[in-house]
């Protein structure tokens, strides 16, 4: 019964099975008109930022992974390559890097990119003006932290240029993932020339240099964005797509629809309802891929009603049937998740995590949840009033509905008052930050194969820490972590720090994600089935 109410609400609101066949009645034929010199991308959202050290999302992600490069990069199974770096020596304690440039490397205005582009970059992400969302990439670094902080100068970073083609970085502790690190979107290489020249103006297309495969040409806010292919790209040979289109589309309806007239030849994702009949129709252009990321929600831990109640953050975690949600309303192969990280992440070091309560049956969890419920106060006679946010989008929309219907099925229609709000993607962005909402919908993509690239999330003051919690203790054993040359104690007491931090439920995870993209048969080169991390290029592609 409770599953069959669940699904029957999110039909009713216009979202469930009334859709699937009403869609399905668009034509199946896809365009295969081909021009060799543009492709079009569909995009989830516009983007919020073309500055790659202030990147935060995927939409955005997506533009500086072609228009900016790191000193390493990767290729399409995650590999760590060379980037504009072509060679690098470690010391033998792990900590001293030395990055060899390649020759004659140029921006995309033809301008020099030498070892002080590259000391710059660095600054620029951990300087506390900037104040850049991902400055904890590289807090590793020596001095990082104390910058960051405003404890120490800018110029102490423990990255030096030897030379104009040589670069030194210094790291307090071994960190194995580091050169991962160094290809992400956020360290690509901007030109100090540049950024001094323009200012807050640098990012308009006129005045904007790049240092990767693309420049770009175009933005239409909320309309498109033209990247054109970098003339002095060092692999500029192997680019063979001159320009490419990237379009933002919400809607994810209108995304297929887009794909099928030959509009868009590559997209974001597809829409959840028509995913069974998309499979069927469009066979092997639909490429489902398992993804190391989590989904989950943030409960404001800034509010009263959740800072001082772990009872309730406990009671509304264990009525959420993450098996209905992943299975009766999402059904696209989604993985229940019940701890901060995946089971998969860093070869499975982290498996087994899970809450205890995960492993009782449904109505031994509802019995607990709803004793827990009542011991923080609320019911019929003191109900609690939620907000539930959420950006723009068909899925997020449904499990916004579904939570809300199983925490009212669980607890009582008249002890539980719902509201859910959906806003656009940059406003929703500043909303989580400024911690201006109850209970919000939130997601991370491992941006590579580390733990690291989750616990970040759960640091005091953590730019990324959305529920805005803080357990010092976490901070603790995290560090006495990253301080031990041990691996079996560096996973010991990470695994330790991760059972601190989910004992404090200030999130709800809810499942491990999969992706989903059409893309056309005449796009070649583009492997997503090894790309578990999504990170994509458009240097990759090709038509027939």
């Amino acid at each position: 019964m409770k599953k069959k109410s669940i699904v029957s609400l999110l039909a009713i609101v216009g979202i469930g099975g009334s859709m699937i066949s009403s869609c399905s009645k668009a034509t199946n034929q896809t365009t295969t008109t081909t021009n060799s010199n543009l492709i079009k991308i569909a995009l989830a959202d516009d983007i919020a930022t073309l500055d790659p050290q202030m990147s935060e999302d995927t939409a955005s992600h997506r533009i500086t992974n072609d228009t900016f490069e790191g000193l390493t990069s990767y290729d399409q199974s995650m590999k760590i390559i060379p980037g504009l770096a072509e060679s690098w020596d470690i010391d033998s304690t792990g900590k001293i890097y030395i990055f060899h440039l390649r020759p004659n490397l140029k921006f995309s205005d033809g301008s020099p990119l030498t070892a002080n582009d590259v000391v710059f970059t660095y600054q620029r992400l951990i300087d506390p003006k900037v104040a850049s969302p991902y400055n904890m990439l590289i807090t590793q670094i020596v001095n990082a932290s104390e910058i960051i902080k405003g404890t120490k100068p800018l110029n102490s970073l423990a990255v030096k240029a030897l030379d104009n083609h040589t670069v030194q970085i210094e790291l307090t502790r071994p960190d194995p993932s580091f050169l991962a690190v160094v290809s992400l979107w956020n360290l690509g290489i901007v030109s100090k020339a540049n950024l001094e020249k323009f200012a807050n103006a640098w990012t308009e297309p006129k005045n904007m240099v790049t240092s990767g495969g693309y420049k770009v040409s175009e933005r239409v806010v909320k309309g498109y964005i033209l990247l054109t292919k970098n003339p002095y790209y060092y692999d500029e040979s192997n680019v063979t797509i001159n320009t490419v289109r990237m379009v933002p589309i919400q809607d994810i309806n209108s995304s297929l629809s887009q794909y099928k007239s030959g509009d868009v030849e590559v997209t974001y994702t597809v829409p959840v309802d028509q995913y069974k009949n998309i499979k069927t129709s469009l066979g092997d252009q639909l490429h489902t891929v398992a993804q190391e990321g989590i989904y989950y929600y943030d409960l404001n831990m800034t509010l009263p009603k959740f800072k001082n109640s772990l009872p309730l953050r406990k009671a509304l975690s264990m009525a959420v049937d993450r098996n209905v949600l992943v299975k009766d309303i999402l059904g696209q192969g989604q993985i229940p998740l019940y701890s901060y990280v995946t089971n998969t992440v860093d070869g499975g070091k982290y498996a087994g995590l899970d809450y205890a309560w995960a492993k009782l049956s449904r109505s031994q969890q509802i019995t607990e949840a709803q004793k827990l419920f009542a011991q923080a106060g609320y019911g019929p006679h003191h109900p609690l009033e939620l907000n539930i946010s959420y950006n723009t989008n068909d899925l997020h929309k449904k499990v916004a509905l579904a939570l809300g219907s199983m925490w009212q099925q669980v607890f009582g229609t008249k002890s539980v008052k719902i509201t859910t709000l959906n806003q656009e993607w940059k406003i929703f962005l500043q909303t989580r930050h400024k911690a201006d909402y109850d209970v919000a919908r939130d997601a991370w993509l491992a941006d590579y194969d580390s733990v690291d690239s989750y616990t970040n999330l759960y640091q005091c003051n953590n730019p990324q820490n959305n529920s805005h919690s803080c357990i010092p203790l976490y901070d603790q054993l995290l560090a006495q972590a990253h301080a031990s040359s041990v691996e079996s104690q560096q996973v010991a007491l990470t695994r330790q720090a991760l059972q601190v931090a989910m004992e404090n439920y200030s999130i709800i995870p809810l499942y491990q994600y999969t992706y989903f993209r059409l893309i056309n048969p005449k796009v070649k080169n583009y492997t997503p089935e090894t790309n578990h991390l999504d990170h994509v290029m458009s240097k990759w592609y090709k038509f027939n």
